[in-house]
């Protein structure tokens, strides 16, 4: 049987003392909530068209794709497709960032801020909400969230200046990890940069979803064998939107087996600057290969490189098209086997090629002893974070009081 259908065929006890009650289903269950999360984009097609077109007019107009944590790096499977879908400037910031130092984003520019998040309820989503209002007079707002309840979405849809985009409930995950609240927000924003041309994109959402229940289905008894051996690193390569899927990969690894094993990511050209050193006879290197002959062509001659100075414990090549040319640089490929009609832009397939780092996630949590619902054993790591402050920094620097913000 698929080990992750067999882990959610275990009756409740059996679940609750794996710590599995919620994480294997949210994986598997996330492909089918895709086409959901598009039709509610939609739904509100002549808002976010009049949004759109309302920024472009605007001088120094600029997109920020904003969250914490994992929401921030929806951002960055996202950035290259609003880049070419909009003629102004697109830049993914964490909201950490923009709570600690607005005035580097939000001095001379009319933003629109795009804030993708789970819950809504961590401090620094909430705080980078009210402090963008007070940084800039014209800002307007996009929240998608999985929580309409959250702290975010609720303050939002009191402001005239804010768009929400509730996805559906199921999306917003009980497990500490973020999956299908991950994948989801990534297909919202698709589905958002493709807001002038829809049906161009619905026409590839059946072959994304064939595309994740395609993995699904056949790489889970692979990824547990690979998360099984006795790998200590992982390093995740990827290029262009699957620089977003690298470093969403490498934190589900890493917080899914409470740091036990370390992670690092880096596009193929870049990790030759340094990074490289990590990758030692104990490291697991997963490659999310491109589709684009171009790109290809650079991502082949750095693992090329690799099999000739033997680095690596394991290389894991993850792609469409992979022929014995390209499946000899690795040790195991995961093939995504649509026709050759069928073949998905790379800009779309981050939802489908970040499974591989879930499943690895949650296998090499289990095989490590940890329960992957709550896998922080000193609860340094929560499902909401917690612990930060939010000041009010316009007060603080008029006179000097640490005032806490509000959501």
């Amino acid at each position: 049987m698929n080990p992750l259908s067999a882990f959610i065929s275990l009756d409740d006890a059996q679940k609750e003392a794996l710590g599995i009650q919620y994480t294997p289903q949210e994986i598997h269950g996330q492909v089918d909530l895709w086409t959901s999360s598009v039709e509610r984009v939609f739904q509100y097609r002549h808002k976010l068209v009049e949004l759109f077109s309302s920024q472009l007019d605007k001088k120094r107009s600029i997109i920020y794709l904003a969250g914490a944590g994992t929401s921030e790096f929806v951002g960055y499977c996202l950035q290259g497709l609003f880049r070419q879908s909009f003629p102004i400037p697109v830049q993914v910031v964490s909201t950490g960032k923009l709570v600690t130092h607005p005035e580097e984003y939000f001095a001379h520019t009319n933003p629109l801020m795009i804030s993708f998040a789970r819950s809504g309820d961590s401090p620094e989503s909430c705080g980078a909400y009210e402090i963008a209002n007070q940084f800039s007079d014209s800002i307007r707002h996009l929240v998608i969230t999985c929580n309409k309840e959250g702290g975010l979405a609720r303050r939002a849809r009191h402001d005239p200046n804010s768009l929400v985009i509730d996805l559906d409930k199921a999306t917003n995950d009980r497990g500490l990890a973020m999956t299908a609240s991950f994948s989801n927000m990534v297909i919202a924003g698709q589905a958002c940069s493709q807001i002038h041309s829809p049906d161009e994109y619905t026409q590839k959402l059946p072959q994304l979803v064939a595309a994740g229940k395609q993995l699904l289905a056949m790489t889970p008894g692979v990824v547990k064998r690979i998360a099984e051996s006795d790998f200590q690193r992982a390093v995740f390569l990827g290029s262009g939107s699957h620089f977003g899927t690298a470093i969403e990969s490498h934190l589900k690894l890493q917080e899914l087996t409470s740091g036990q094993i370390m992670c690092g990511y880096n596009t193929f050209l870049d990790v030759r600057h340094g990074p490289k050193a990590v990758i030692n006879k104990q490291t697991l290197v997963v490659a999310f290969l491109s589709f684009d002959p171009y790109v290809r062509r650079y991502e082949l001659e750095l693992l090329k490189e690799i099999r000739q100075q033997e680095l690596g414990k394991m290389t894991i090549l993850v792609g469409q098209a992979i022929d014995y040319e390209v499946g000899r640089f690795g040790d195991e490929v995961i093939e995504i086997n649509l026709n050759s009609q069928s073949m998905l832009p790379d800009a779309l397939t981050p939802p489908v090629y970040v499974m591989i780092g879930q499943l690895l996630g949650l296998f090499k949590s289990l095989h490590l002893g940890f329960k992957p619902d709550s896998p922080s054993k000193t609860g340094v790591i929560h499902r909401v974070v917690q612990g930060v402050k939010v000041y009010d920094p316009k007060i603080f620097k008029e006179k000097g009081i640490f005032q806490e913000i509000r959501g």
